[in-house]
């Protein structure tokens, strides 16, 4: 058992390793040696600033970089604000058709991205939201919202109804005892839900190298993409640094976030 766990974790280790090991490293394409000169692209933004024809190919680095936090914060806040209320709706109500959304949201996350990029592109087009940040957040946010709803289900599904139904004697509103009582007795729930689709938003690819075409609107991950075999060759210890510097907010979030993961389960808060 300890072996299997030292195989798994050193899968991911590794990589990681090797990947901040180049970033950090003196040579384009091997581990040599210790500099910082990789990094340089955060002083001003700018790739390749010691070649000014290779820089202006690229857009700005932070630029991208407010790009990509617009992306993961829009689909994040779309995902909580209509899961957190679809959730509760499904959990707390009987209504007509109730099974057969549940599937239907079963059968939307399981359908994979890639088979619908035709459709959507020429959706898109048609709403004059291709080549917008936009169009690609509402992309995005329709593909996770499936999950975050059977998540936050779960989470009320578990609160005991007797809570509610006190608040509700004491002469609170339907609404206000959403509010003021299943929110913050679901925390864990949200917070579990946001970061998975701020993390889905911020990672996100295909849809952006799909439906962008403008620099103005690129994200890192396409900028990183663009690196791989431009003018040539490929500068891995860039593209490493580059890579290092879009695992940051990661990293955060997963220090951050760790205590209120480990209390998620799919059928509610464990404790």
């Amino acid at each position: 058992m300890y072996f299997t766990a030292i195989v798994l974790t050193l899968i991911i280790i590794v990589p990681l390793a090797l990947l901040i090991g180049l970033a950090f490293s003196k040579s384009q394409v091997t581990i040599e040696g210790f500099t910082l000169d990789n990094f340089n692209f955060i002083r001003n933004g700018i790739l390749f600033q010691e070649n000014p024809v290779y820089s202006k190919l690229y857009p700005n680095v932070y630029t991208v970089t407010v790009n990509t936090m617009i992306l993961a914060f829009g689909n994040m806040l779309l995902v909580v604000l209509i899961s957190s209320m679809a959730a509760y709706v499904i959990s707390r109500y009987s209504f007509r058709g109730r099974s057969t959304l549940l599937g239907t949201f079963l059968v939307i996350h399981g359908v994979p991205a890639s088979v619908l990029l035709i459709a959507l592109y020429f959706l898109l087009r048609q709403l004059n939201l291709l080549n917008t940040l936009a169009g690609v957040i509402l992309v995005r946010m329709s593909v996770d919202l499936p999950l975050g709803v059977w998540v936050l289900k779960g989470f009320y599904d578990s609160i005991p109804w007797d809570i509610e139904i006190a608040s509700l004697v004491d002469g609170t509103s339907r609404l206000g005892a959403f509010y003021r009582v299943m929110l913050p007795l679901v925390t864990p729930g949200i917070f579990a839900v946001a970061l998975f689709s701020f993390l889905s938003g911020w990672g996100e690819y295909i849809f952006v190298y799909t439906f962008i075409q403008s620099q103005t609107n690129w994200t890192l991950s396409l900028l990183i993409r663009s690196l791989v075999g431009e003018m040539g060759g490929i500068n891995l210890a860039l593209i490493a640094a580059l890579s290092v510097f879009y695992l940051i907010p990661v990293i955060v979030l997963y220090v951050v976030g760790e205590k209120y993961l480990v209390r998620v389960t799919i059928g509610g808060v464990k404790g």
